[in-house]
């Protein structure tokens, strides 16, 4: 196999086994175990196309800390 041969085809598992790889993670909610004197966000990770790695994407809060009971702060888990 020439040199050219195993360079095309180290590239193509490469590339094969990142497109594999996730590129976000699920978005979770945290939610302080329900404690409504924390700030509750949604946060989730990301691949970073440099590095490869996944990276922890800043919190968003849109909101939903405005809510004052525990009720409403679950209602925040149904919003769009």
């Amino acid at each position: 196999m020439t040199k050219f041969d195993e360079l095309l085809t180290n590239e193509y598992v490469n590339e094969y086994i990142s497109m594999a790889k996730k590129m976000f993670s699920e978005p979770k909610i945290y939610d302080a175990k329900g404690n409504l004197s924390k700030r509750w966000y949604v946060y989730f990770y990301y691949r970073n196309p440099e590095t490869g790695k996944m990276e922890k994407q800043k919190p968003i809060f849109k909101g939903a800390n405005r809510f004052k009971t525990r009720a409403e702060h679950g209602s925040f888990k149904y919003l769009s």
